[in-house]
């Protein structure tokens, strides 16, 4: 081998030590890593780390196969997609979520408005195969969905736990364990606490993936503007879904969610071994190049 094309191998070679593995990771969206109070406030600095994604208007498909914007309620078209945006987050222990519905600047009458908010997810057996992992109801599955809904009309508050297996929706678990959520008015923000143990979200951990969706929706009336039953004043209504073509009964329309494993990288300091390999491999590379040149001449 000529001398050149040794020193070119060797060279290459010490800068291929160095290089860091390829990182094996799945394709989806990863949680930021903290933790977070659940009082339907976002206080400064509480959700700067999570992983921040948009609502969508949620679609429908027509018997021709077009695509247009599903209305919710009264709402007009122009109206059915909210704004805002999807916040994700977990420690060792739980996950967090936070909703934030942009109004627009609209000012919300605290007596008369009306949201929900839910997420959908599978983490049984294979957590990312697309599919309810039950057949059927019975015996009662451990993934579906959780709902809560807030009322202010009518004074209602509910919270429910809904398993779904491959025959469709089974079962309603009011008030289920593990889970906690808080919502407020304004902008309109949900906060949500799952804890990864307790809840039904039990099969994942930090570090692990698996198959989630979320929707929004509200029914609100501007401070004083006449707010009545009969929609009177000005209300504005709208529902936003995450990812896009999320569909509630269909997990291979979900989004895939990995949460943070939460380790500190350490401070990389080189040893003098790692600098000798740099050293010799970049020294190798301008002796390559010093040699080509003066065969050139």
């Amino acid at each position: 081998m000529k001398p050149r094309w040794l020193l070119l191998a060797v060279s290459v070679i010490c800068l291929m030590v160095l290089a860091p593995a390829s990182v094996l990771s799945q394709n989806g969206v990863e949680a930021g890593c903290g933790s977070a109070d659940v009082d339907g406030i976002m206080s400064d600095g509480e959700w700067q780390n999570a992983v921040r994604v948009p609502w969508a208007a949620p679609v429908q498909d027509d018997a021709a196969g077009a695509r247009s914007v599903q209305p919710h309620g009264d709402a007009e078209p122009s109206q059915a997609g909210l704004s805002g945006w999807l916040y994700l987050l977990n420690d060792l222990d739980k996950l967090y979520l936070a909703a934030f519905l942009d109004l627009g600047g609209m000012t919300i009458d605290p007596g008369w408005w009306a949201s929900e908010m839910s997420f959908l997810f599978t983490d049984e057996g294979n957590a990312l195969d697309d599919r309810w992992e039950s057949a059927n109801c019975s015996p009662p599955p451990h993934e579906g969905q959780y709902v809560a809904y807030r009322d202010t009309i009518f004074g209602q508050t509910s919270f429910v736990f809904e398993g779904y297996s491959s025959t469709g929706w089974c079962f309603q678990q009011a008030d289920p364990p593990g889970a906690a959520f808080a919502v407020a008015p304004g902008s309109l923000v949900w906060e949500w606490e799952v804890d990864l143990s307790t809840s039904e979200v039990d099969k994942v951990n930090p570090g692990e993936c698996f198959r989630f969706g979320a929707t929004a929706y509200l029914d609100a009336c501007e401070l004083a503007s006449g707010c009545d039953f009969g929609r009177q004043g000005n209300w504005d209504s709208g529902r936003g879904v995450w990812p896009e073509d999320f569909q509630t009964e269909q997990p291979g329309s979900y989004a895939t969610v990995c949460l943070n494993d939460c380790v500190v990288e350490e401070e990389f300091v080189p040893e003098p071994g790692t600098m000798l390999l740099l050293g010799s491999g970049l020294m190798g590379l301008a002796g390559y190049a010093a040699l080509r040149w003066r065969t050139k001449e």
